[in-house]
């Protein structure tokens, strides 16, 4: 028996642990201070981590002492309750060892009777090790599982990250809506949608009315904006791996929905169209082209420019607003000659546009937005599968819930009810997986939008001359992907416009 050895006692308990398990630091430090005067053995100090997980070393600062210690010669024996005490990971394990060895210290666990003086000791160290990482990830793996079915069920994750606009009291499982924020989230639906106004523009209104985020001290940034807009909490979804987009999903959850569905799927094609466009300049309200007009000669982007006209009667200069390709301002600054297209004024676009619609006698001629009637058949055979999935889903839930009250119930046993439960969540994964299909041949709700509002489209003709120019920008954004023109300079010097194609959402 080895005498005088200068002992180290480490002890650790996570706050899981000593809840379910029933460990506690005084508990462990009592038996090992017992077994080290049996043995014997002089006491140096006792290192105590409470509250803290065993998966790592380096947020642990009573073993860092420890190893500090060790390496300083004031320690050559260290003595644990059980080998997890000191840590779960099998590399952390192996690299511990290697110090006890290094610095010629034992190693003693209470409970697995180790000692590290064998080599048998040490190889049983190892093993030990493996089922105690082996273990953790069951225990990742479970627990993981355990936050997939209870999203399934309806039921947010969120605790301190709830979305904005709502709140979560302790012990409640569903989130409810906190009338404050709920008034912000749906002020910013609106300035998007209605008003307009980039994701820009929103966070620096709600900063100058010194509207607080969810984290008090925060701005709101375009970020911020954006996250809220394409949140379908706000629809009443709860979703699941957020940054994960292949185990990504959301389900209906069990809270009240703050916007409507129409209004938030409306902000989805919008942030979608306006991605795909992305304007050389955000459009005005008077110059509502930029972003679809596109030069026939080069195929690049228009953007917008004012130039001045002249003097009204109190002598204030008036700017014009006209068109100018990307390419002919990329040519004035290198000096080259990419593109020689002519600029052209805003009122000689808009006529050429008018005579476009007015020289179409029915839209359903233009190739680009028909759709046959076998395609809307399809559409429509599409959209009531995604309706029987989702109701034959919802259905699974139910079930499951009765299984659970027959179960808590003591109506059945545990296996039958696990039995069932297994049965219920493969049919449930096969109806997840064919509506995500589905919904991704009529390319999620974009198309759906489409369709629902053809007749918009199909009406173009009669309703174009009673939008004002906010009207206008908001249906061509929505409504039209690119106006290819091409522009000519006439023998008086004037640029004329002839549209070459219009490329319909």
């Amino acid at each position: 028996m080895i005498k005088n050895l200068k002992t180290g006692i480490y002890v650790r308990v996570s706050t899981e642990e000593q809840v379910q398990e029933g460990y506690s630091i005084r508990g462990q430090s009592e038996k090992l201070k017992s077994y080290a005067l049996l043995k014997d053995w002089e006491i140096y100090d006792i290192y105590s981590d409470e509250g803290i997980s065993g998966k790592n070393i380096v947020d642990r600062p009573a073993i860092n002492r420890l190893i500090t210690d060790i390496k300083n010669g004031k320690v050559n024996n260290v003595l644990v309750f059980r080998v997890d005490r000191l840590t779960r990971s099998t590399k952390n394990l192996i690299e511990l060892v290697e110090l006890f060895e290094e610095f010629n210290c034992a190693f003693n666990s209470l409970t697995e009777s180790i000692d590290t003086d064998t080599p048998s000791g040490r190889m049983f160290l190892k093993i030990i090790g493996i089922f105690a990482e082996f273990e953790r990830e069951n225990l990742v793996s479970r627990l993981k599982l355990g936050l997939e079915r209870k999203v399934k069920e309806g039921y947010t994750l969120a605790s301190r990250s709830v979305s904005y606009g709502y709140i979560r009291s302790t012990g409640n499982k569903i989130q409810e809506i906190y009338v404050e924020e709920s008034k912000i989230v749906k002020e910013i639906f609106i300035m998007y949608l209605d008003e307009n106004k980039s994701f820009n523009q929103i966070a620096k209104n709600l900063n100058s009315r010194k509207i607080p985020t969810k984290n008090n001290g925060a701005r709101w940034e375009i970020v911020t904006i954006k996250a809220i807009l394409t949140n379908p909490t706000y629809i009443g979804k709860v979703r699941y791996s957020i940054r994960d987009e292949a185990k990504y999903f959301e389900v209906d959850g069990h809270h009240e929905s703050l916007i409507s569905e129409e209004m938030f799927y409306l902000v989805q094609e919008k942030i979608k169209n306006m991605t795909k466009k992305t304007p050389t300049k955000r459009p005005k309200e008077d110059g509502y082209f930029c972003g679809v007009l596109f030069c026939g000669l080069c195929g690049g982007k228009f953007t917008t420019h004012r130039y001045w006209d002249r003097k009204d009667e109190n002598g204030k200069r008036v700017y014009v607003m006209a068109y100018r390709c990307m390419n002919k301002l990329k040519s004035y600054l290198q000096g080259e000659t990419t593109c020689k297209c002519p600029d052209i004024v805003h009122k000689k676009i808009e006529k050429v546009f008018e005579q476009y619609i007015e020289n179409i006698n029915d839209f359903t001629d233009v190739e680009n937005i028909n759709l046959s009637n076998k395609e809307k058949n399809q559409k429509c055979e599409q959209l009531e599968y995604i309706a029987i999935c989702e109701k034959k889903m919802s259905s699974i839930q139910n079930r499951k819930k009765q299984f659970m009250e027959q179960y808590v119930n003591e109506e059945i046993p545990f296996d039958e009810y696990r039995e069932m439960v297994d049965i219920l969540n493969k049919k449930y994964e096969m109806l997840e997986m064919e509506l995500r299909r589905t919904r991704k041949k009529v390319q999620d709700e974009g198309d759906i939008l489409t369709l629902l509002h053809e007749d918009i489209i199909l009406n173009l003709k009669e309703n174009w001359g009673y939008l004002d120019n906010k009207g206008k920008m908001m249906f061509l954004q929505r409504f039209i992907k690119k106006i290819v023109v091409v522009i000519e300079k006439e023998k008086s010097n004037s640029s004329i416009a002839t549209i070459k194609e219009v490329v319909f959402s």
